[in-house]
């Protein structure tokens, strides 16, 4: 069963405000995010420099258009970023730790993070220019672009993911004193643009597609996710520790639950409990009712 390139064309108003109820849209134009600083391990100078930083990554992330979507929806990350303090006497200097969130279902996070920030910088979007603070916070957007997107659409994560490519590659070559963290963040990105990552991006497809028929084709709803655990058991099979089929389940679990807990076929569930052994009770307990 081949899912549509684009689903949008599927998509009654209804379901799409099932969606924004249920999940973190798919597509985004605009990111609302909410950061949250750290500064406890600066000096007392250096805190006293950066009462506005928090408000400034903020504007940087939340004022830019970061996509052409048409449909406007949000993306909403959740950021929280711990700063030490490297500065010199000529050069203010930090050692970063990062995680992004959407709230949802995604969470990364990295404690490589080596940049030079002036109190006076003002951050602005200018891709003509490596700039070793926001040079993070856009890799950062883009992969959760990229992973976003191909909920949407078979692969429509894309050009996202090329852009967050793109972006490392640059970086680790450019940034002088500041590469360090950049030979494994091309790495991370170099793995989810390759065809080993496809299936586990075509499952999302199948899974988000199925998601959004609940409420209006229940039936089909169900067949599509459980072409997505299929999908899955064949990915976790191969590769037992992959990260991204850990995070899915994790997020996921209680919502496949629910899809297959009136249903008279629950052998999906029962494929999850052997893949998913960390929630094997809960699909369990629905087995055995």
């Amino acid at each position: 069963m081949k899912v549509p390139l684009n689903k949008r064309t599927l998509f009654t108003p209804l379901v799409l405000v099932l969606l924004l109820i249920t999940a973190v849209t798919a597509s985004a134009q605009r990111i609302e995010a909410v950061v949250t600083t750290d500064l406890r391990t600066l000096p007392l100078d250096r805190q006293e420099k950066l009462r506005d930083f928090k408000e400034k990554v903020e504007h940087y992330l939340n004022a830019y258009t970061w996509t052409n979507d048409p449909w406007n929806t949000v993306l909403y990350l959740d950021i929280q970023i711990i700063l030490e303090d490297m500065s010199t006497s000529a050069e203010e200097r930090y050692r970063g730790q990062i995680v992004m969130s959407n709230k949802y279902d995604m969470q990364l996070s990295d404690k490589r993070w080596r940049f030079a920030y002036q109190s006076t910088d003002m951050l602005n979007h200018d891709e003509s220019t490596l700039n070793s603070f926001t040079i993070m916070l856009d890799y950062f957007v883009y992969v959760f672009l990229g992973m976003e997107f191909d909920k949407w659409a078979t692969l429509g994560g894309t050009e996202y993911f090329q852009k967050a490519k793109t972006i490392a590659e640059q970086a680790k070559f450019g940034l002088g004193r500041y590469i360090e963290g950049w030979d494994r963040r091309v790495e991370q990105i170099t793995y989810l643009t390759s065809d080993q990552h496809v299936p586990f991006r075509e499952m999302v497809d199948y899974y988000f597609y199925g998601l959004s028929l609940v409420k209006e084709d229940n039936v089909k709803a169900r067949q599509f996710i459980a072409r997505a655990v299929e999908m899955l058991d064949k990915i976790i099979s191969k590769d037992p520790e992959n990260e991204y089929a850990k995070m899915f389940l994790n997020a996921h679990y209680i919502e496949m639950v629910e899809v297959f807990r009136r249903a008279m076929d629950k052998s999906p569930l029962r494929t999850l409990m052997l893949i998913d052994p960390a929630h094997a009770q809960v699909y369990k307990n629905i087995l055995e009712k």
